[in-house]
């Protein structure tokens, strides 16, 4: 039964990154007014994919799931603590408008840290799996 559940989570994840390449796709080709609507239209969605997560997180019962939660608000903070000192070490009255050399040079770090943490995802479904299975065999 993990194993369905964790393959769903996989076709979900599979369906959202092949919207997020298409996305990175159609803004190489977009003009700029284009590409600011479709900026904020992501803006918009990841607000409220955001949300939604924290609410499930946050009427969960497992303990497990509220460490998950603080881990991730913990992450978000140093996430934002971090953008500020990237963008406060630029000159005066250029704070906000880092070149578009060093953007993409963080752009292309996310995106690997992105794939690590698919990557660990996958890793620790995996466990989940074995520890499912070797409780079936204590229990059988």
């Amino acid at each position: 039964m993990a194993q369905e559940m964790l393959s769903v989570k996989l076709c979900e994840l599979d369906g959202r990154i092949a919207e997020l390449h298409d996305r990175i796709q159609l803004s190489e080709g977009a003009d700029r007014r284009q590409l600011e609507d479709e900026i904020r239209a992501v803006q918009q969605e990841c607000r409220e994919n955001e949300q939604v997560l924290r609410h499930r997180m946050k009427f969960s019962k497992a303990r497990e799931v509220q460490q998950i939660s603080e881990a991730y608000d913990r992450v978000e903070k140093i996430i934002r603590e971090t953008q500020r000192a990237v963008c406060g070490a630029l000159p005066e009255g250029e704070a906000g408008k880092m070149p578009a050399e060093a953007m993409l040079l963080l752009a292309e770090y996310v995106l690997d840290f992105a794939i690590q943490a698919a990557e660990d995802a996958v890793l620790f479904s995996m466990e989940a799996i074995h520890a499912q299975l070797e409780q079936q065999e204590t229990e059988g």
